[in-house]
């Protein structure tokens, strides 16, 4: 991967298969070329939280197996210093407001925008982005809801 694909990146979510028990191995993977390439703020690596996408396939599946389970993500993510770990289904939204959360609230505590402030443009109202959950769907029936 490139430097230019993180460079300026203010946190980073990584994402496994947890029907796939390699995937994770290949998050690490990941894990280790965005730490070798990214920009340190103030001297400390940017945030990321590891998520384990399409639970929803789990849903049926009696028993899990050991790194199926909640506990085990949890624990992956604290032992390999990601900011955590959440199992989460992009088909049913489950656990992805959570996950995004738990990012921007370590973007947040790094201050990362003063230490980046020349980024930035000014509020001029033109390039702010707003984040609004009661935003009302566009109309061009193409499922964004921008």
């Amino acid at each position: 991967m490139s430097k230019l694909y993180v460079k300026g990146a203010l946190g980073c979510i990584i994402v496994a298969d947890i029907t796939n028990p390699d995937s994770l191995t290949g998050a690490l993977r990941w894990k280790e070329v965005i730490e070798e390439n990214a920009d340190l703020v103030d001297g400390k690596m940017i945030p990321m939280v590891i998520l384990q996408n399409k639970y929803d396939l789990l849903e049926n599946q009696g028993r899990r197996l050991d790194y199926q389970t909640e506990e085990y993500i949890q624990s992956f993510a604290e032992k390999h210093d990601f900011k955590g770990g959440y199992q989460v289904s992009a088909k049913s939204n489950m656990n992805l407001d959570e996950s995004v959360e738990t990012l921007v609230t370590n973007i947040l505590k790094l201050n990362i925008f003063e230490a980046r402030k020349d980024n930035f443009a000014k509020n001029d109202n033109k390039s702010v982005l707003k984040l609004n959950q009661n935003q009302k769907a566009n109309n061009n029936n193409d499922g964004c809801q921008c």
